[in-house]
């Protein structure tokens, strides 16, 4: 076993807050700072890009990464602006916990909320928005700590390789398109990147657990949200688009009418 030279750990809390964000409040850090910044969504939704990597929509439960001395950029959503608690750090422990995560990777991770990685991340900031204290100094401290030490376990660069199943499998695709079918980037060719499969061999195992293929199970999900949205609700075609999916109303007014054999304004009519 390697040398650990503890000091070399060291990590320090710079600065926190929270923010509710108006629509379309956008922010443009063309300024590099020294500091790594961790986000988490309270509530709405909003893009996020940073260098090297694209815009990509993030929502409630999800965290994004603000690393130090890299630009980045990240807005609210028009329709539903996102609330957001954020906890800047510094140290050489910071950056190399970091880096012994898949983190870096794509600078965010989606629905954090069941890891106890979120659970300490959440208790840190709430020590944090408390009276300081020697008692509450001496636990936010040791939070940070813990905070790195989910980080890593929960999200480590090099996952353990495992032979999985095929249930799994399928229990991992169901899950992903479940939680992620109201975001656009939310796709095929995506699930079978992330299960390292291929689309034939996905097809099949959805045929043989749902009847269905997975496109046409992604169809389902959006358009039985939509509908319940065009009557339950009194959202425009745009917004609703949004809620499902969609870039915009006439892709989801095509989909609707193709999956229903009406448009989303006669369903509603109706």
């Amino acid at each position: 076993m390697p040398n650990l030279n503890i000091q070399n750990l060291e990590s320090y809390i710079m600065f926190y807050g929270r923010q509710k964000c108006q629509p379309d409040e956008f922010f443009q850090g063309d300024n590099l700072r020294k500091n790594d910044i961790f986000y988490y969504i309270i509530s709405g939704t909003g893009s996020f890009t940073s260098s090297r990597h694209h815009a990509v929509k993030l929502k409630a439960g999800d965290l994004f990464y603000v690393p130090r001395n890299q630009t980045c950029s990240f807005q609210a959503d028009h329709d539903e602006p996102w609330e957001y608690f954020w906890i800047g750090l510094a140290g050489y422990g910071v950056n190399e916990s970091i880096k012994a995560s898949n983190l870096p990777n794509k600078n965010f991770l989606r629905q954090i909320r069941k890891t106890a990685f979120y659970q300490t991340l959440d208790d840190l900031y709430q020590c944090l928005a408390k009276k300081k204290t020697l008692l509450n100094n001496l636990k936010i401290s040791a939070l940070t700590y813990q905070l790195f030490y989910h980080l890593v376990k929960d999200f480590p660069n090099h996952p353990p390789v495992r032979k999985t199943s095929k249930n799994d499998q399928y229990q991992i695709a169901i899950n992903y398109l479940n939680q992620n079918y109201t975001d656009p980037t939310c796709n095929i060719v995506e699930l079978c990147h992330r299960l390292g499969v291929s689309r034939s061999f996905l097809y099949a195992l959805f045929r043989k657990n749902t009847k269905l293929s997975p496109q046409k199970y992604l169809m389902q999900l959006r358009m039985e949200a939509a509908k319940k949205e065009l009557i339950n609700t009194t959202h425009n075609l745009k917004q609703i688009a949004k809620k499902v999916g969609y870039g915009d109303e006439f892709t989801f007014s095509k989909a609707f009418k193709r999956y229903s054999g009406v448009s989303p304004n006669a369903f509603r009519g109706n």
